[in-house]
């Protein structure tokens, strides 16, 4: 199985990227599961992150035993440690990381037209988008950079096929 990780600020199109290739893929015929980090975290108050960890890590066991050869996985990771637990949860060996990247104007105004306006925790997010769009180029491991404010859902996911293509992974179909 290859798992191409999606990664970047608050606002920076993870989920909007993941569904267009995963979508695309799916239509042509490729097997592909999508999981979204976001998704296991979201209630209140905050679950250790072991725990969503341990989800992440049996959930993506259920998608190996059923054979899928291509994975997605969403998540803001905020460093390299973050980014080797996330892997390891993963249990596969055969990564593509992306990192996708806006300037933080356009990250917070993405934020500012999704969230509700007296949410409390908008704040907060607004914050981490702009400390994370100057922190992320440090990540390492990182095998495709991609600016969501230059392009579109669809040429993002075009950029992550041709990269899933040259690391040489992903069949059509599955019987």
């Amino acid at each position: 199985m290859l798992a191409v990780l999606i990664t970047g600020p608050p606002g920076a199109g993870k989920s909007t990227a993941a569904n267009a290739v995963h979508d695309r893929l799916g239509e042509a015929g490729v097997a592909n599961a999508l999981v979204e980090v976001d998704e296991l975290e979201r209630c209140y108050p905050p679950r250790d992150p072991r725990r969503v960890l341990a989800d992440l890590a049996g959930i993506c066991a259920s998608y190996r035993a059923d054979e899928y050869e291509l994975l997605f996985v969403t998540a803001t990771v905020e460093d390299d440690v973050q980014r080797v637990r996330l892997q390891r949860a993963v249990g596969v060996e055969s990564f593509l990381l992306v990192r996708l990247h806006a300037e933080p104007a356009v990250l917070r105004d993405r934020i500012r037209a999704r969230e509700p306006a007296d949410w409390f925790g908008l704040g907060e997010l607004l914050d981490a988008a702009t400390r994370l769009a100057a922190q992320l180029p440090g990540l390492t491991g990182v095998d495709l950079v991609l600016d969501s404010a230059v392009s579109g859902p669809i040429e993002l996911a075009e950029r992550i096929e041709d990269a899933i293509a040259r690391a040489g992974t992903h069949e059509r179909g599955r019987e």
